[in-house]
């Protein structure tokens, strides 16, 4: 019964967005631009990100930002930035790079209080950098079909 009902009021949540906007490729730029933004490294800039990609590409604000903050929040962030850390670590590795030799001088500070406070040492600020976009921009790519193709489906329907 609730599940019907959450349904339900997705179902309406999108037929009202594609009676309002009326562009599906739109949306699904919206939709991945705020995908991208919830991967991307830039911590405390995402709001700004939102506001700045709708204005500067013309695309839909709410669509970007309520995509970016169902995917990144308090709840997922340890998550989604683990996934950039570890994809960006891997990207280094495949290419034979040492990331830790890139470090800025004020990551060896940052690396001694977490190896004393955490245990964990070797920590590289461009692996979570390149991982992050390059995780974001590869999920973004993948998805835009799939919204495209849902908001003209959504769309017809309409």
């Amino acid at each position: 019964m609730a599940l019907k009902l959450i349904i339900k009021s997705f179902k309406s949540f999108f037929e009202k967005l594609v009676l309002k906007e009326k562009s599906p490729k739109i949306l699904a730029l919206s939709f991945c631009a705020g995908i991208y933004i919830a991967f991307c490294p830039f911590v405390g800039f995402h709001t700004v990100m939102v506001f700045a990609f709708s204005w500067f590409f013309s695309l839909n604000f709410a669509v970007t930002l309520a995509s970016s903050v169902f995917v990144n929040n308090p709840w997922t962030m340890v998550p989604i930035y683990s996934m950039d850390y570890v994809f960006g670590d891997l990207f280094f590795k495949l290419f034979g790079i040492n990331p830790l030799s890139f470090n800025p001088s004020w990551m060896d500070a940052f690396n001694s209080l977490a190896f004393k406070y955490t245990g964990v040492s070797g920590i590289s600020f461009w692996s979570f950098m390149i991982g992050g976009n390059l995780l974001g921009i590869i999920i973004s790519v993948i998805l835009y079909p799939i919204a495209r193709s849902s908001f003209e489906k959504i769309s017809k329907r309409v």
